[in-house]
């Protein structure tokens, strides 16, 4: 069984019911069959076979599953572009995963207007899709031609079905190879542990030119209708999409959560058919997590997981586990949750030693749901991979009863005079201040102590506090060498190709310009 078998049984299992709906547009599960079907004959008539690269940029529509079913269907490597990326970053995705078909929304193509007779010379077919997208081939066009069905070649649980490249935080993106067998694992044990049914309205707005497609794909394996977000997220079409269509199960990503609050605190939305929010790709604050409790009064899961791992997803904090720590067990909320069956999790130095509980070290990951590695990358695969483990590179640590605590990624340790600093404790008592929005801790040159630790914050409309309060807000809460230095009050914080806080930028600001620092 691989994910593109799943697409048709999902059609006989569930003839009626909608499967996608995006905006005015709704699909029923054999039109989804059918329709990517017709893409995937396409694809081979325009010279497509098993593991070349077909690529995608766009926005959020009903579009973008149709390709990656007809990829999976095909054996071809979906292989996802962010509009968000820079310039250089899109153009080396594309040479570097030799992209053989591009298909473009509308609004898109401006992005790479400039390079589309490059793309052409180099022998990449470009299809457009939405109103005037300019382009030689026309995506509706082409399904209204392709009839029948696609030659289906044999694969195996190792052959690759997407490329998902990370947010490129460091250099260019790196391609991660996720195979037949672990798009499969991922999607059935993450529905599963999340407790996705055939009567849930899911949706989850997030951008998935990445692994979050995996998100959007639950509906093969559970028979949910999946809510698309109709171009782009904004908070106040999430809030109007759960009241018009009803949903039951829907999340994000923290910063995006956040925005969520401030709209419906704003508006007035009917949310009352939300059963479950689900949260994770980056840590939430404690105090966001009692916000969502008291504003949705539903049931709350957290998980945590990694491209590398297709996903995965690795932990999950259940409801459960939120009622204990609402209850009094506040030290949960700072937790990720605990294993889900289908992967183990190890808490190890440097040097490969497990490490007792509670004790801070990198956090190891095996199971059915590991890359195959980056594409082209065998420096980064040589330090990704631990025998049949790979690192995460965060740093973490176990409890006795097996939740997982992230301190954060290894690369943001701050190393302070003689003692070691995680900036998710810092960024957790900040976020308890009523001024605080967004906050981002890091680490930046200092002449005494090498690195100092230094906030940068965003605060509440109307919200009024300085620096020097902020400090004096930690003193009593943190260990002295973990109070921050410089606290820099910002309009805004930046964000990355997936909405999370783009915290490397902030820290090379300060190293960039140490004028910024009061001691600069």
């Amino acid at each position: 069984m691989f994910v593109r078998d799943f697409i048709h049984r999902a059609a006989l299992a569930f003839p009626g019911k909608p499967a996608f709906i995006d905006g005015d547009r709704t699909l029923t599960w054999p039109q989804v069959d059918q329709r990517s079907d017709r893409f995937a004959v396409a694809l081979q008539t325009l010279g497509v076979t098993k593991d070349d690269a077909v690529g995608l940029l766009s926005y959020e529509y009903m579009e973008v599953m149709e390709h990656w079913f007809a990829c999976l269907k095909i054996g071809a490597r979906r292989t996802g572009i962010n509009w968000r990326y820079s310039e250089r970053e899109l153009l080396h995705i594309m040479a570097d995963s030799e992209i053989k078909v591009l298909l473009i929304s509308a609004e898109c193509v401006p992005l790479v207007e400039k390079h589309l007779d490059d793309f052409r010379g180099r022998g990449i077919v470009l299809i457009g899709y939405g109103a005037d997208h300019g382009l030689e081939q026309d995506y509706e066009t082409l399904l209204l031609a392709s009839t029948g069905t696609p030659r289906r070649p044999e694969l195996d649980d190792a052959d690759i079905a997407m490329i998902s490249y990370t947010s490129g935080t460091t250099g260019l993106p790196k391609g991660a190879m996720l195979t037949q067998g672990a798009v499969r694992e991922s999607l059935v044990h993450t529905a599963l542990a999340l407790g996705v049914t055939a009567e849930d309205v899911f949706f989850m707005p997030g951008t998935t030119p990445g692994v979050p497609i995996l998100l959007n794909s639950f509906g093969l394996v559970s028979g949910a209708t999946t809510v698309l977000p109709n171009g782009l997220f904004t908070p106040e079409r999430y809030l109007q999409a759960i009241e018009d269509h009803r949903v039951t199960f829907t999340g994000g990503v923290p910063t995006m959560l956040l925005r969520v609050l401030e709209a419906k605190a704003a508006g007035n939305y009917d949310i009352a058919s939300v059963r479950c929010i689900c949260y994770g790709s980056s840590p939430a604050t404690p105090a966001l997590i009692r916000d969502l409790y008291a504003n949705f009064n539903c049931d709350l899961v957290q998980f945590y997981g990694l491209t590398e791992t297709t996903g995965g997803w690795l932990t999950f904090l259940r409801h459960q586990d939120h009622l204990r720590a609402l209850a009094g067990e506040e030290h949960l909320l700072t937790s990720c949750g605990r294993a889900s069956p289908h992967v183990e999790i190890s808490v190890r130095t440097a040097d490969g030693e497990k490490l007792p509980a509670n004790e801070v070290g990198e956090v190891w990951v095996r199971g059915e749901i590991l890359t195959a590695g980056y594409l082209n990358r065998p420096e980064d695969n040589a330090e990704l991979f631990r025998d049949d483990w790979i690192s995460t590179h965060d740093m973490g640590r176990q409890d006795e009863e097996g939740f997982l605590y992230l301190t954060d990624r290894k690369k943001f340790l701050i190393i302070t005079g003689a003692f070691n600093v995680y900036p998710v404790v810092i960024e957790n008592v900040l976020a308890e201040h009523p001024a605080v929005r967004e906050v981002a801790v890091i680490g930046a040159p200092h002449p005494d102590w090498g690195e100092a630790v230094v906030g940068a914050v965003s605060l509440n409309i109307g919200a009024e506090v300085s620096g020097d309060e902020l400090i004096e807000f930690c003193r009593d809460k943190v260990g002295k060498w973990e109070v921050p230095k410089f606290i820099d009050i910002l309009d805004e914080l930046p964000h990355g190709s997936t909405n999370k806080i783009a915290k490397h930028q902030v820290r090379q600001w300060y190293r960039d310009d140490p004028r910024r620092l009061p001691w600069g």
